[in-house]
């Protein structure tokens, strides 16, 4: 009895230390220089989005903890996302299968000799997305919610923000750290520790994202198929009906680093 309540107490003194680290990252959106600029400017819609997921990320390990824990869990982490991506392509675009497929769903852009669009998705639309996820982990899982983002116009809430932003604070860290240990060896074991803690706050934030999306997509189609929101010019653009995404880069506060 004694050691069950040792683990108990060493379990939530870890819950606890692991939302006080959270709550130290601000949950505001982009502030107004944070949007501007080419880059910048792609985010100001996110900013003025104020439609809400149903599920936060922080509720998402209690709500759809099956979930969670697939879309979190390395061993399935390819499976995973593969088929979540299918699972929205088709809730925005019903029947449409992978006939909407690109890479990051051109979230990235085009980098050098690398084009969404342009790099064999529609002859190999599966295979395609194994590659990203393998190579993009983080944008594979971030697409997914951003395609549902754009098409019903929401907004991240704080505690999504939060989130994201901490997953992104420790992946710069592990990376700093990486740096360091090239010119000093005294950092090779603070690199590795650090590199551990980043990889289970990573696959904790995507199980968390991947619930999340999930449960958005069985809420709606609860209510007999998808809906569109209307903006104040009438109706969703037409890329975002059909395809439910908006070309350009995501937003850099809101997209997962990995």
């Amino acid at each position: 009895a004694g050691r069950k309540q040792c683990g108990g107490r060493r379990q939530s003194s870890g819950i606890r230390m692991a939302t006080a680290l959270c709550c130290c990252f601000s949950g505001e959106p982009l502030n107004q220089d944070e949007t501007q600029g080419r880059r910048g400017g792609m985010y100001a819609k996110y900013v003025n989005y104020r439609e809400k997921f149903q599920l936060s990320m922080g509720d998402a390990c209690c709500k759809e903890p099956g979930c969670c824990c697939l879309g979190g869990c390395p061993i399935c982490f390819i499976c995973a996302q593969h088929h979540m991506r299918y699972k929205v392509l088709n809730h925005v675009s019903p029947g449409s299968g992978w006939d909407h497929y690109e890479c990051c769903q051109g979230y990235t852009g085009p980098c050098c000799c690398f084009a969404p669009g342009a790099c064999c998705e529609k002859e190999l639309p599966r295979t395609c997305m194994c590659c990203e996820v393998c190579c993009c982990p983080g944008l594979a899982v971030s697409t997914n919610r951003f395609v549902l983002m754009d098409h019903y116009q929401f907004a991240p809430d704080e505690c999504d923000n939060r989130l994201i932003r901490f997953n992104n604070c420790i992946q710069l860290l592990s990376c700093i750290c990486h740096i360091l240990a090239l010119f000093n060896r005294n950092f090779q074991e603070c690199a590795a520790i650090i590199d551990l803690i980043a990889d289970i706050v990573f696959f904790s934030t995507a199980g968390c994202m991947t619930a999340q999306v999930n449960y958005e997509i069985k809420y709606r189609d609860s209510l007999a198929g998808p809906v569109t929101i209307n903006n104040a010019a009438g109706t969703v653009p037409p890329t975002a009906q059909v395809v439910g995404v908006v070309q350009g880069a995501p937003p850099s506060g809101e997209d997962m680093v990995r």
